[in-house]
C-alpha cells in the first residue's frame, strides 16, 4: 500500500496506517468477491489500486466539509464512496446501488471496515426520487461515471440541499454531453457548472472532474 500512500499524497491526502490496512482489507475482499460476482471489469482486478482507489480519490480536493452527508449514486463496488469515506471518517456516506449482489458486498466491506455513519440504499433511482424521503437531504451528490449528465443534474436537484454541490469522475471529453444536458432550459437554470483537468501521470489518461452548484 506504499504506492496508494504516496500517490494519495500527490492528490494532497495524508493516509495513515489504519486508513492503509482498510484499504488492503477492502481490496483483498474485492478480489475475493470478484471471483464469483462481477464487481469490477476482469481487467482492472490487477491494478485496483490505481484504477479505483487513486481514481475515486481525485475526488478529495473538493470535499470541503469534512463531516458533509453524502450520496453515491450508482456506488456498485463503492466507488468513489469507499475511498473517500476511509479518507475522511467524519463523512456521512449513503451508497445508492440497485443490483443486490452488489449491495450484499457492499454491506460485507461496511461490516469488515467497521466503517461508522456509511448506509446503504438498496433501490432504483427512478423509486428513490418518487418520494421526499431523500429529498434535500445532502450537501453533496457524488457519481463515478455511472449517469450521463442529463440524468444526473435532476438527480442533483433531488438529493442536494441549497447550494450543495454535485461531482461527478468523468472521461477526457464531455462537451458533447455537457451540451445534451444543458439543452433542457430548467435544469440550467438551476446549476453553476465548473469542469476541472486531472492530469496526473501515475492515474493514466487525463480526466475531467464536473462541479456542479445548485442554487438558493
Amino acid at each position: 500500500m506504499l504506492y496508494l500512500q504516496q500517490n494519495a499524497r500527490l492528490l494532497g491526502i495524508e493516509l495513515h496506517e489504519k486508513q492503509l490496512a482498510l484499504f488492503d482489507l477492502y481490496q483483498n475482499e474485492l478480489l475475493k468477491w470478484n471471483e464469483k460476482t462481477n464487481l469490477i471489469s476482469e481487467k482492472t482486478t490487477g491494478d485496483i489500486v490505481k484504477r479505483h482507489f487513486l481514481d475515486s480519490l481525485t475526488v478529495a480536493r473538493f470535499i470541503t466539509l469534512p463531516k458533509a452527508r453524502v450520496v453515491d449514486i450508482g456506488s456498485g463496488a463503492g466507488f468513489p464512496g469507499l475511498p473517500l469515506k476511509i479518507s475522511f471518517p467524519s463523512l456521512q456516506l449513503h451508497l445508492l446501488e440497485s443490483n443486490r449482489k452488489k449491495v450484499s458486498f457492499l454491506k460485507q466491506v461496511i461490516r469488515l471496515l467497521k466503517l461508522e455513519n456509511t448506509f446503504i440504499i438498496h433501490d432504483r433511482t427512478e423509486n428513490v426520487t418518487r418520494t421526499d424521503t431523500w429529498r434535500e437531504k445532502f450537501e453533496m451528490v457524488i457519481s463515478r461515471a455511472a449517469f450521463k449528465m442529463s440524468d444526473l443534474l435532476p438527480l442533483g436537484q433531488y438529493f442536494l440541499v441549497p447550494e450543495g454541490l454535485l461531482i461527478t469522475l468523468k472521461g477526457r471529453d464531455v462537451s458533447t454531453e455537457l451540451e445534451t444536458a444543458l439543452k433542457n432550459e430548467n435544469t440550467s437554470k438551476i446549476y453553476q457548472i465548473n469542469q476541472y483537468d486531472i492530469n496526473k501521470t501515475f492515474l493514466g489518461p487525463p480526466r475531467k472532474i464536473i462541479i456542479a452548484r445548485k442554487t438558493k
